[in-house]
């Protein structure tokens, strides 16, 4: 066992092996100096000890850095910055009553998600407001028509609504996603503004989970950036802006002029023509038999399968396979075993995705998304036949 890996090491056996080494000459028992001082000593020892393995595992192995630590190696190292997070915003319509918005003026969700508004400003019947989501992260993250419940009276303020859904909301980037941002950074050839710097860059926008870049997507001198956001949602105007402000900013211009555009404002080197957009989205609909558990209820089946389902959907989401290649398809296999692999799944058959029993082909700018589940349960299986799925390289 190297000196590493010995978890036997404890305060009382340093000071005990201390005790051991002392001369027998000297009073050890209990009570005696020499028990007191290497009993402290052993406290002091054991804290240094494990400072001095947490930076040998640390150099062996950057994934044992506590978050704080790698978050300063790698800025240290490669000027790479976490991503912090974010919070979602959007704008709520006054549906009845007129009246005084005031920033800060809170507003919340019937769940107790609450918002405030970021602007103080006269409002009337059909006007609109901007508010802030109080908690950073996905929770801001809310549906049409769900900000309704006013806790505070506001004079002359009776009805509000979110007329779109909010997003922008961003957990903050993941000890592995930024060591993976970090690896990239090292393995990948970056010079002077080839095709992996614009997809450095477009990551280091917070929000953006994947970019893929289409160089002379449009002529000459021209870059397309496709991004997906880290909840791999529908279209977020506001992520592409700020990609798109990040890496080539530009001003629209009333006749459709982008003045600006490719002056080398951004991150992109001057006559670079940047162009960002958000990923095309390949809707699933899926259909399967299910023989659950008796521990679980059909709803609870259900509610884990879909998340089965879709955490495997994200994770292929503008991925890349081993070899560094683009993964082009949902795997029939792999997501039949995802769905038998969650809790209340005793078996399944006859799965079928998008009424197909076979692997799905995704576009190079699409991300699959689950739109339908349907899920027969069943007491138990007749037999079992074999799906008929494409074979899987």
């Amino acid at each position: 066992m190297t000196l590493i890996d010995n978890t036997d090491i404890t305060s009382e056996s340093i000071a005990l092996e201390g005790l051991e080494a002392l001369d027998k000459k000297y009073q050890k028992s209990v009570g005696f100096f020499a028990w007191d001082y290497f009993v402290a000593m052993g406290k002091i020892l054991y804290t240094l000890w494990k400072k001095i393995i947490y930076i040998a595992k640390c150099l062996t192995d950057l994934s044992n850095m506590e978050y704080e630590d790698l978050e300063n190696f790698v800025y240290q190292t490669r000027k790479i910055e976490a991503k912090k997070e974010t919070k979602s915003s959007g704008f709520l319509t006054l549906l009845n009553g007129e009246g005084t918005i005031r920033a800060g003026d809170v507003f919340q969700t019937p769940d107790g998600t609450r918002f405030q508004a970021i602007e103080s400003k006269e409002i009337f019947q059909g006007g609109k407001f901007k508010v802030e989501c109080l908690e950073a992260g996905n929770i801001g993250n809310v549906p049409e028509n769900s900000i309704t419940v006013i806790p505070t009276t506001i004079q002359g303020i009776v009805s509000v609504t979110n007329e779109a859904a909010f997003s922008g909301g961003y957990e903050k980037e993941s000890k592995e996603e930024l060591l993976k941002r970090y690896y990239e950074d090292l393995s990948i050839p970056l010079t002077s503004g080839n095709k992996y710097f614009y997809k450095k860059w477009a990551k280091e926008v917070p929000g953006v989970k994947e970019a893929k870049i289409f160089p002379l997507w449009n002529g000459n001198n021209t870059v397309k950036i496709v991004v997906v956001d880290t909840n791999c949602s529908a279209l977020n105007d506001d992520l592409v802006k700020a990609v798109q402000n990040y890496i080539d900013p530009y001003e629209l211009k009333e006749d459709g002029t982008k003045y600006g555009w490719g002056f080398g404002n951004g991150q992109a080197p001057n006559g670079s023509y940047c162009t960002v957009d958000y990923a095309d989205i390949l809707y699933l609909d899926l259909e399967l038999q299910v023989q659950k558990t008796a521990s679980k209820t059909e709803n609870e089946a259900k509610a884990n399968i879909k998340d089965a389902i879709e955490k495997y959907l994200k994770s292929i989401s503008f991925a890349q396979d081993e070899d560094g290649n683009d993964i082009d398809r949902i795997s029939y296999a792999k997501l039949s075993y995802e769905i038998l692999d969650a809790a209340g799944v005793l078996d399944h058959k006859d799965l079928t995705i998008n009424s197909k029993k076979g692997n799905i082909q995704i576009g190079k700018t699409e991300i699959p998304k689950l739109r339908n589940l349907n899920i027969d349960f069943v007491n138990t299986f007749d037999s079992i036949e074999a799906p008929e799925s494409e074979a899987d390289e």
